[in-house]
């Protein structure tokens, strides 16, 4: 097969969740599709970010920057185009179809976290691609739903492919998880929280709840913030001070990849409440860490998570501190989570997404 992968949003100097799927993506396909052909294009607004450009993984890849209606022999000689982040070219490319839609929420079905332009754009091009593409992989049943609901394709067309962890996320030795704390400062039991700091990840919530029941526990425990800002991140300082919990939150900023799983190792848990994952990779990272997991009720993260984590109302700030104070005050109760957490992650594998991708791109040929 000659297949296509959209890559232009890994092209970034900083990973966020979706540059994450693709890299892996790429790295399982290329493990497990030895003898078919692949191109990582790159659309040609992506070129100033040309140094963090995916290297070809092995010798039957190759990279292509793509200018809209300029490649009527790329887009013949192809079988496949899969836009791995909800993109897909015009009506030039003569391949089959495939798009990777992560969620509709923050940009379609809510009003809250995206500007109402950036919203119409959003609209306005996920409804073409729902209507255009052959195949539309959502990477969980919750997206599923909301994909059927929001766009309502033909659901023929859609198929459920997870996503996983990374291959380095495994539970790392004291040394290791000793040189991440004390290079972040983190010299006391502490929560973590790594993402993108935007509004849809409800941080506000997340720091009273903290708050409170580092309060009722009597802890002196810190809530460690790791991620760059996004759109409304900046409300996290308003909220630190409206809880009064300077010193009870730790801002790290953007945490670079080799900490992240030492990171997860040493902390009593993952506070991630957040008001809406598609599938919520940082979930199944720190199971693979041996990391607790405190999430939403919403969206994915209970189909992810099953039972080896502990739920609450994001909406609700005594909820999630309820739960907190649990981890906080409980450690049989965090190393009863460490077990079931480390057995839910090996439910999860980029090679096995990969296989199904394969599966889908050999249906339409």
């Amino acid at each position: 097969m000659r297949i296509a992968l959209d890559c232009s949003s890994a092209a970034r100097p900083e990973s966020t969740g979706v540059a994450m799927y693709i890299r892996r993506m790429v790295a399982a396909l290329a493990r497990n599709a030895p003898h078919d052909d692949f191109t990582l294009v790159y659309r040609f607004s992506r070129l100033k970010d040309r140094a963090n450009f995916i290297q070809p993984p092995a010798g039957n890849f190759h990279a292509k920057l793509m200018v809209e209606r300029l490649h009527p022999i790329f887009a013949r000689r192809l079988n496949v185009f899969h836009g791995l982040d909800a993109r897909i070219p015009g009506k030039w490319m003569k391949a089959k179809l495939v798009v990777t839609i992560h969620d509709v929420y923050s940009a379609l079905q809510s009003k809250e976290f995206a500007t109402e332009k950036f919203r119409a754009l959003k609209d306005k091009r996920y409804r073409d691609l729902a209507g255009r593409a052959d195949r539309i992989v959502v990477v969980s049943e919750a997206c599923s739903r909301d994909v059927l609901e929001t766009l309502q394709p033909d659901p023929a067309k859609l198929r459920v492919v997870y996503e996983a962890g990374g291959e380095g996320f495994y539970p790392r030795d004291d040394a290791q998880v000793k040189a991440a704390r004390a290079k972040h400062g983190l010299d006391r039991p502490y929560l973590i929280y790594i993402g993108t700091l935007n509004r849809r990840k409800n941080l506000p919530n997340m720091i009273k709840a903290f708050a409170l029941a580092k309060a009722r526990a009597k802890s002196d425990a810190v809530f460690a913030i790791a991620g760059r800002v996004g759109f409304g991140g900046e409300e996290i300082h308003h909220a630190i001070d409206d809880a009064k919990a300077r010193d009870a939150v730790k801002l790290l900023g953007y945490v670079p990849d080799e900490d992240v799983a030492p990171l997860y190792t040493g902390a009593w848990g993952l506070l991630f409440a957040t008001l809406y994952e598609g599938f919520g990779i940082p979930v199944v990272e720190a199971f693979g860490c041996g990391c607790p997991v405190i999430g939403g009720k919403d969206g994915s993260v209970p189909e992810i998570a099953a039972d080896a984590g502990l739920l609450a109302d994001p909406k609700d700030p005594e909820a999630v501190a309820a739960q907190i104070e649990k981890l906080l005050t409980d450690e049989a109760l965090r190393a009863k989570l460490r077990t079931k957490g480390l057995a839910r992650a090996k439910d999860f594998s980029w090679d096995r997404a990969a296989f199904e991708c394969l599966g889908i791109y050999k249906e339409l040929i």
